[in-house]
């Protein structure tokens, strides 16, 4: 046997086996990555332990099972760094010296601020009852305050935290510039080894093959914004606030400002003639709400549609797809005019629930400022004794809607991992019909206090998935907008059916909702014809008419309230359209990606960025495009108050 030959077949494919300096490499990450892990879990425990009478043991699993997800996703994100770096490494000549050092000093760089982080929460806790997050940064803004504040009453965390600090940036120094360095080389196997790792540290930080990324709602369970923080770890906390900054547009910086007196001045005269303004109450618009209905213990149920636009209703001079929602019109108050305020649910939802202007930036509920302790009737409601909830057919963390909710008022919340044996699941969840039989089940039940639930259906979405054999197609093609809109109508026909045969109307206001149009476009600057939407309320008969005045989703709100007979306090600015004043012809205000609209009458003023105002005639429901002049500053205003109120949290929850 020739050894040479052997040799010399192995000298040849040598570069197709991994070269043990990426097995270093790698050995090190996974070692760093387990260590930043055990730092995290123990940080947990430790603060789970201080607070341990608050949080109680039932909620232990749950805090460290989403801890746990969260942990190993921003682990992840630090360690891609690293094999990026190594990838990089594999397949150019560049010098392994270099890399070994970058690593070791971003992996260093990364124990630090973890370690920071973890160190400085408890304290921060206690303060802000909360892990760090846009607090953090937005208190650097005032040093002198803060280090005070720091030194005069954590002086020995902060010793402690920068003794430990020190310590490992003196360990971490020493093993970064001594430890001998192993060269690689060029290796095709290592290659295909990094892109496969790379690809599955993408699969980790996603946390799964879900929809979206794992964040902060998807691990939220409790209506305690502190106990959802704990599923958190606090390098997250603040990672993800600082992402959120850029949903923070504000409205001056699109379409001008105004003193900010007269921009009170102008929402306040816009608002209902009757409201009694809280004065010192440091909320520019908190009035009471003095209700027109008798307080009797009724149920409020909103049922909210997935992109149901008017063009798709038949009484609304649509297309004949809603037999169900048009054979309402003439039994419940039904809204000939009502306006969505955006294009997507996050704004709709926004609209409903908390009675919020739209703006430039995202939905508040998304934005940071607003997660916790802003305004929504749910919270009205469950201090009145309501039992609230939300229900949904999907994974209800989509758009921060579980977290959002649960830190504002909902106290339970079901989504798809409550169905038991659905008899359909879609892209976008169980089908409308299985969310109505879960909301009946629910209602149904006896608690002793009245309830508020919030019903949202998603059958009507992309890519249009219902079950087969409910209806008659519209269209041959089954997945198709007509189709899931005929299908999204026949079972909201079936549960008003069953709500109406288990005389459910009686002691219940239940209230028919689109949150927006399907696929908004159109030519003009604003679409408004695309933000007509159905709506309808079925409460007392003597309610029941077809009005044809200009309602927007922020109307909503107060009237609902105003019908349950709840005496409150509420900053929103939209109109009890039970008690209007005479003369009213109503108002919608509209958002369409940096353009806003704000639609009064016969005309429109439309808002656009770096734009001066614009008053445009309206003609058959659709902007015209002859110009009329003098647009007042009242549509300016509207746009300024959102972004306003957001930023200086003048949008609260007031108890009486």
């Amino acid at each position: 046997m020739d050894i040479n030959h052997y040799d010399s077949h192995w000298v040849k494919f040598k570069y197709l086996y991994p070269t043990p300096y990426l097995k270093e490499q790698l050995k090190f990450l996974f070692y760093f990555a387990i260590s930043l892990l055990a730092i995290l879990v123990v940080s947990r425990i430790i603060i789970i332990s201080l607070h341990f009478n608050r949080i109680g043991l039932e909620n232990i699993y749950p805090i460290f099972l989403g801890g746990l997800r969260i942990d190993v996703s921003t682990i992840l994100q630090f360690i891609s760094i690293p094999c990026l770096a190594l990838l990089f490494l594999t397949i150019t000549n560049f010098k392994g010296n270099y890399i070994h050092t970058a690593i070791r000093v971003w992996c260093w760089i990364v124990l630090l601020l973890i370690v920071f982080m973890e160190a400085i929460t408890p304290t921060f806790i206690v303060e802000y009852d909360t892990r760090p997050n846009r607090l953090f940064f937005e208190y650097l803004s005032s040093p002198n305050e803060v280090f005070g504040m720091i030194l005069k009453g954590y002086w020995i965390q902060l010793v402690s935290i920068v003794a430990i600090l020190s310590l490992i940036g003196y360990k971490a120094a020493q093993y970064i510039f001594t430890r001998p360095v192993k060269h690689s080389v060029l290796n095709p196997l290592n290659t295909i080894y990094m892109i496969l790792l790379c690809l599955l540290l993408t699969v980790g930080i996603r946390s799964g093959f879900q929809h979206r990324p794992i964040n902060p709602a998807m691990v939220a369970f409790s209506s305690d914004q502190m106990i959802n923080a704990l599923a958190l770890n606090s390098t997250y906390s603040f990672m993800f606030a600082v992402y959120q900054l850029r949903n923070e547009e504000s409205a001056s910086d699109f379409y001008g400002n105004l003193n900010e007196d007269e921009m009170l001045e102008l929402i306040k005269h816009n608002m209902p003639q009757h409201s009694e303004f809280i004065a010192n109450s440091g909320i520019p618009t908190l009035h009471e709400l003095n209700p027109t209905g008798k307080f009797e213990n009724k149920n409020l149920i909103i049922i909210v549609e997935e992109s149901l636009g008017a063009q798709f209703v038949g009484s609304l001079g649509g297309k004949p797809l809603t037999p169900n929602i048009d054979k309402w019109k003439e039994k419940s108050w039904f809204f000939n005019n009502l306006y969505a305020t955006g294009t997507r649910s996050a704004r709709g939802l926004e609209a409903i629930t908390t009675g919020f202007l739209p703006s430039p930036a995202r939905a508040v509920l998304k934005l940071p400022k607003a997660q916790g302790g802003f305004y929504t009737i749910a919270d009205t409601l469950k201090h009145q004794g309501y039992e609230t909830s939300f229900i949904y057919g999907g994974e209800s963390h989509f758009d921060n809607m579980k977290g959002f909710f649960l830190a504002n008022g909902f106290e339970k919340i079901i989504d798809q991992k409550n169905y038991v044996k659905p008899q359909f699941v879609g892209n976008w969840g169980v089908s409308d019909e299985d969310l109505f039989d879960k909301a009946f089940e629910y209602l149904k039940t006896e608690t002793g206090k009245p309830k508020f639930s919030l019903i949202f259906s998603s059958s009507n979405h992309t890519p249009f998935e219902f079950p087969d054999g409910k209806i008659e197609l519209y269209e041959s093609k089954k997945h198709t907008v007509n189709n899931a809109v005929k299908y999204a109508d026949f079972a909201l026909g079936g549960f008003l059916d069953k709500l109406e045969q288990n005389h459910f109307f009686e002691n219940s206001i239940v209230m028919v909702v689109a949150d927006h149009d399907a696929r908004v476009m159109g030519e003009s600057l604003v679409p408004i014809e695309r933000f007509h939407v159905p709506g309808f309320i079925i409460a007392d008969n003597s309610l029941n008419k077809v009005d044809n005045t200009v309602v927007s989703l922020i109307d909503l709100a107060p009237t609902l309230l105003s019908l349950l007979g709840i005496d409150s306090v509420t900053p929103m600015t939209g109109h009890d359209l039970s008690n209007l004043p005479v003369n009213f012809k109503g108002r919608a205000i509209m958002q369409y990606g940096n353009n806003q609209a704000y639609l009064q009458g016969d005309s429109v003023t439309i808002l656009q960025p770096d734009h001066k105002a614009e008053l445009y005639s309206v003609l058959n429901g659709k902007i015209d495009t002859k110009l009329i002049n003098g647009p007042s500053n009242t549509a300016l205003a509207h746009a300024l108050f959102a972004s306003w109120s957001y930023n200086h949290q003048k949008y609260k929850t007031i108890h009486n």
